[in-house]
Parts: C-alpha cells; sequence; structure tokens
C-alpha cells in the first residue's frame, strides 16, 4: 500500500497514463507560477483573515489608548487652570458649601461671599484643597473635568419642584452662620 493513489487508479485501470502525465504536468506548472491548491487557498485566506481581526482589535485598542490619553491631557489641563487661576481666600467670614455629602468651611472675605452667591465666583478642589476661582473658567472646567468643581452657584439651586411648599420663601445663599 505504500504506492501513491495515482498508481493505485492507473494499475487498476480507472486512470489512464496520458491523463496522470497530464496531472502531473499541471501540478508543476501551477507550483511554479505560484498559484496554490484549494487547502493552501483556505489556510491562506483564514491566516489572512485572522491578522484583519488582529489589525482591527490593535486599531480599536489604539483608538481607546488614545482617547485616554486625551481625556487625561484635557483633565491636567483643566487642573493647571484651576492652580493658575486661584483666587486667594483668607477672609474672615465662613463660606459652607454641601460638597459629597458633607458641610465644608472655606474663608472668604464679605465681597467674595456675595460674588458666590451671585454666581462670579466658583469652589474647586484640587491636590487636597479647596480654591476659589472665577466664573468665567467654570464652564471650562466642567466641561474637561466636572469632579474638579465642588460648589458653583448654578449647582446649589435647590430642587424647582413646582409642588414644593416653601417655593415661595427661597434661602438666601448669602446667610451668615
Amino acid at each position: 500500500m505504500s504506492d501513491s493513489l495515482r498508481d493505485q487508479l492507473l494499475k487498476s485501470g480507472l486512470a489512464d497514463e496520458q491523463s496522470v502525465k497530464k496531472t502531473r504536468s499541471n501540478k508543476r506548472k501551477k507550483r511554479r507560477r505560484g498559484e496554490t491548491d484549494t487547502e493552501q487557498a483556505a489556510a491562506s485566506e483564514a491566516a489572512a483573515q485572522r491578522e484583519a481581526d488582529r489589525r482591527a482589535r490593535d486599531r480599536t485598542l489604539n483608538a481607546r489608548r488614545q482617547e485616554a490619553r486625551q481625556q487625561q491631557a484635557e483633565e491636567q489641563a483643566a487642573r493647571q487652570m484651576v492652580i493658575d487661576r486661584e483666587i486667594g481666600h483668607d477672609g474672615d467670614e465662613r463660606f459652607q458649601f454641601s460638597h459629597n455629602g458633607r458641610i465644608r468651611p472655606i474663608r472668604v472675605s464679605a465681597a467674595q461671599r456675595g460674588d458666590l452667591a451671585a454666581g462670579r465666583l466658583a469652589i474647586a478642589r484640587t491636590r487636597g484643597r479647596y480654591r476659589l476661582i472665577p466664573g468665567d473658567i467654570v464652564e471650562f472646567v466642567q466641561s474637561r473635568a466636572p469632579f474638579l468643581i465642588a460648589w458653583s452657584a448654578a449647582d446649589s439651586g435647590g430642587a424647582d419642584d413646582e409642588d414644593d411648599a416653601y417655593a415661595d420663601f427661597p434661602v438666601p445663599d448669602d446667610l451668615m452662620w
């Protein structure tokens, strides 16, 4: 049984010598021209598909990494702007505000208290400190790193519930404690 299938078909009379030679020469010509058999073609197609899938996955991962880097750069720019545009707040009055469910105090002057209530100033938290920032950069910081804004007059407005019994009696933001 060491004979090839071609030889076995030839011996049994199912194939003649001429068709065997023709098949052999065609196969040799295909090999020289670089044409492959169907099995090799299927294997190369599968390899090409795997490579295309890998490249698509790599592109997706690179896009995610680039997006994360972009987000990080925007957050860093917002942090830097908060630090650069910080307003000194060593006043003799305490301004109390709610941040992360807790009441936090910050020392401000009377003019700064009025500006906070009017929305011209806001409070941001970076590097473990609360900082007063001008109201004109709040939108910039809010769009890039909303977690940095600890308090702003726009966010502190109570619920505008029409059924609220005390809707006609708003609590002022500039109360002295």
